[in-house]
């Protein structure tokens, strides 16, 4: 029986292995006191204080060995945490090309290696790129869907919805996540898409999302009786979704609303990045019909 029994990990830390929340975060306490060990390890960090008060216009706390990375880290706002490893990683860069040298050459891989390595176990919503840009993590489902609705909106038809989508991407991709931005910018996308194929329409809601698109599904698939069904089913989700993205369109006389959890936004941009491809196929169908 034990030889059935599946292959624990090895040599792994135990928090690692068995407490991890399926949730990632936003923030952690625990990863900042990380980050502060980290860059008070680092010899080649001595005139960083200067440098980061000139590019990010923060205040750094001093402590007797030079910069109290702690104390400061707890000060700093989350956007100012997430840019500091960009600021640092181009403090080391610079630095590196310099006539005086460095205690270290390998300094900023190394600090990008060990923000990577962070990062993931303290289980934050973020990764760092080699040059220290630090990025939205999003699963692997989400960046195929979206990469999927990028590769349809290739043509020059689609150019205005496309300029929508990659809004959106780009206020996930930021450090302050802007959830309201990502949904507006893929229904703008899904809205440009839907006034190319229905010209009588001004704007896309609920109701000319269905009276629109089922008259379309039905000269589709009026051979496939099963697929039909399931097309019309597909039509009321699609109203559904616009009417979810209506909650966070800013309106004139309108209070702004609230960001949505990061989850929900994630969630609403997938959906809608997979109707947006399909809209576009039907667009495409409908053209060559």
């Amino acid at each position: 029986m034990s030889g059935d029994a599946p292959a624990r990990p090895h040599g792994q830390r135990f928090s690692l292995v068995y407490l991890r929340n399926a949730d990632l975060l936003q923030d952690s306490p625990r990863a900042r006191r990380r980050v502060a060990s980290l860059l008070g390890s680092i010899k080649d960090f001595e005139d960083l204080p200067g440098y980061l008060v000139r590019e990010l216009g923060i205040d750094v706390t001093s402590g007797i060995a030079g910069i109290d990375w702690p104390n400061t880290l707890r000060s700093f706002a989350l956007r100012d945490f997430l840019d500091l490893f960009t600021v640092a990683c181009r403090y080391l860069e610079n630095k590196r090309r310099s006539p005086r040298g460095m205690y270290n050459p390998s300094a900023k891989e190394h600090l990008v290696n060990e923000i990577t390595r962070i990062f993931a176990e303290e289980n934050l919503r973020y990764e760092i790129d080699a040059a220290g840009g630090v990025h939205f993590k999003v699963d692997s489902e989400f960046a195929a869907t979206t990469t999927a609705a990028i590769a349809a909106l290739g043509a020059a038809r689609y150019a205005n919805a496309r300029e929508q989508f990659e809004t959106a991407m780009a206020a996930l991709s930021q450090a302050d996540i802007d959830g309201k931005q990502g949904i507006r910018g893929v229904f703008n996308a899904a809205e440009c898409v839907f006034k190319l194929m229905f010209k009588r329409s001004s704007r896309l809601v609920r109701g000319d999302a269905i009276s629109f698109l089922k008259p379309s599904v039905q000269k589709l698939l009026a051979a496939d009786p099963t697929a039909l069904r399931a097309a019309n089913k597909s039509v009321d989700a699609f109203a559904e979704w616009v009417d979810a993205c209506h909650n966070y369109r800013h309106e004139q006389g309108v209070e702004e609303p609230l960001q949505p959890p990061i989850d929900l936004a994630v969630q609403l941009i997938s959906v809608g990045s997979g109707f947006l491809r399909w809209l576009i196929t039907i667009d495409q169908q409908t053209n060559d019909a």
